[in-house]
């Protein structure tokens, strides 16, 4: 059940990254087109907003596929040198915790985007609400790829086994 949860959890983290990894592509595109246009024609108008939006997008598409990969900073120098099942307990503990603040911020950000349903940005006038739906739903994939961890976490603590 785990390893089917695993894999669902990851292909639609994998596919968030693919997209995350797009928009870093066309962030490039739209910046490069900036800097030569000003120099030859004119500059893309919006520039500045749309770097901030697409930035925006990238971190939040690319969380929790860094989760699954364990590219997140931690660090481990007092817990590392506990035995096994105590680590383990430390991280049921520690993905507990940032579960329900990630089901909070999913949450509220969600509330904010249908507060914003007005708001448009200055200079294009695109609906801000679209890019932090957006928003919300990467950090639902971070909360799903966090669920599986504590999963896992909680896995260790009870199994027989020893080892981790």
């Amino acid at each position: 059940m785990i390893t089917y949860l695993e894999r669902i959890i990851a292909t639609i983290n994998k596919v968030s990254f693919y997209i995350a990894s797009f928009l870093v592509f066309c962030l490039m595109i739209l910046t490069f087109s900036d800097v030569t246009g000003r120099y030859f024609i004119r500059p893309v108008t919006g520039t500045y907003e749309l770097t901030g939006i697409l930035l925006s997008l990238i971190v939040f598409l690319s969380l929790g596929y860094t989760q699954i990969k364990k590219g997140h900073i931690s660090i481990g120098v007092l817990v590392d040198r506990f035995p096994p099942k105590i680590q383990a307990f430390v991280d049921v503990i520690t993905y507990f915790v940032i579960l329900i603040m990630l089901i909070l911020m999913t949450q509220q950000t969600f509330i904010y985007a249908e507060r914003s349903s007005a708001n448009v940005t200055g200079e294009l006038g695109i609906p801000v609400y679209l890019f932090i739906n957006i928003g919300g739903i990467g950090i639902s994939l971070f909360a799903l790829a966090i669920l599986l961890d504590f999963v896992k976490a909680v896995q260790r603590v009870v199994s027989k086994n020893h080892e981790s």
